[in-house]
């Protein structure tokens, strides 16, 4: 069996695309597949074996010193193949590959135009210069790459014609088929709304809570599952605690049961470059599920899921409270929304499709071994 090692610094030990999806899959079609992660134990789940790194204390610790502990204990594995999925560790990647392994660079995103999205490292113009550098480490590094991964066409253009793989981001069938509906409803009569997710401003979480209140008097809810990120906008968004539940952040295995017992999903992020050109996995999730959604109105995202959504301007908890009151008032045009999406997610945008082509480009990189 050819020894593979994933690594990631900043994702969870149990990340969904990293080892619901890739490692398991890898690990099922017959790899030998470790995953260095922050965790705090070394065990085997799922034919993974799972090799624990420290939580870092700060980003400073997580971005300069972590990434060479995770290089150090990759190279232990003695894996032949290293497939990394954070930009900090392009030059654990680079070193990889001067050492004689073949290097797989995973880019969840285009990470360009998301460092002009983080207010914290300055200024716009500031935020424009680290991206232009930041461009030009990409490059220079990909060069050592075997293949660059991504989640869209546009990105995978980007980052690589000629190395690129364009792996798209969709749900496991089986894992969300595969749970009991034994999700939360507070009142089986009422319509229920839910987000699953970052539970942060720039995903539009009070403008959700805010037009969810406005309309409490139409029987309606919405459920909210993931992490805040802070108390203060937390206790914003939490407005009113008859209408609104807040589960807690829980793992995928607990969360679809929840998923398939609500009515409509919502994916209301800000219109911030990263996004607008984004396939978002809750989408694909919720669809699997067979809700309808309400959305951002990103031309890019009512081309794709024109036939399942409403959309509307994620600043404005008006248009939001217009499409609630539309799925309030449209209940068997709501339905074909979720029937159609099903549909769709089952025929084209499941993972069991999709890992098809994670397998193949292993078994290329595994023949020139």
């Amino acid at each position: 069996m050819t020894k593979i090692c994933h690594i990631s610094t900043v994702h969870q030990a149990f990340d969904g695309r990293i080892f619901h999806k890739q490692c398991v899959s890898l690990s099922n079609a017959g790899f030998d597949v470790c995953l260095i992660v922050t965790h705090n134990k070394t065990e085997t789940i799922k034919g993974v074996k799972i090799i624990g790194l420290p939580q870092s204390n700060n980003r400073l610790t997580r971005i300069l010193i972590k990434p060479w502990l995770a290089f150090f204990k990759a190279l232990a594995t003695k894996s032949k193949i290293f497939h990394f999925h954070d930009p900090e560790l392009m030059f654990v990647g680079v070193m990889l590959s001067l050492l004689g392994k073949k290097v797989i660079f995973d880019s969840h995103e285009n990470v360009s135009n998301q460092i002009e999205s983080k207010a914290w490292l300055g200024n716009l113009f500031f935020r424009k210069v680290i991206k232009n550098i930041y461009i030009f480490i990409e490059k220079f590094c990909i060069l050592f790459f075997k293949k660059v991964v991504s989640v869209t066409p546009e990105i995978v253009s980007f980052l690589s014609t000629k190395k690129g793989v364009l792996i798209r981001n969709y749900p496991i069938i089986s894992l969300i088929n595969g749970n009991e509906s034994t999700g939360f409803r507070s009142n089986p009569d009422k319509l229920t709304f839910i987000y699953v997710g970052g539970l942060t401003k720039i995903r539009g979480i009070y403008e959700i809570s805010k037009a969810i209140n406005e309309m409490a008097n139409e029987n309606v809810e919405l459920i909210l599952l993931g992490s805040w990120e802070s108390e203060t906008y937390k206790a914003k968004c939490l407005i009113n605690d008859d209408v609104i539940k807040y589960l807690g952040s829980k793992p995928l295995s607990e969360v679809y049961p929840i998923m398939r017992t609500a009515d409509v999903g919502f994916v209301i992020l800000y219109p911030e470059k990263n996004y607008l050109n984004s396939l978002p996995i809750k989408a694909f999730e919720y669809m699997a599920c067979g809700l309808s959604m309400i959305m951002s109105n990103f031309p890019y995202w009512v081309n794709e899921f024109d036939s399942c959504s409403k959309f509307v301007d994620p600043n404005s908890s008006d248009e939001i409270k217009a499409s609630i009151n539309w799925m309030i008032n449209n209940l068997e045009d709501r339905l074909k929304m979720g029937v159609i999406g099903k549909k769709a997610v089952n025929e084209r945008y499941s993972w069991e499709m999709e890992s098809k082509t994670l397998i193949s480009m292993y078994y290329e990189l595994s023949d020139k071994t």
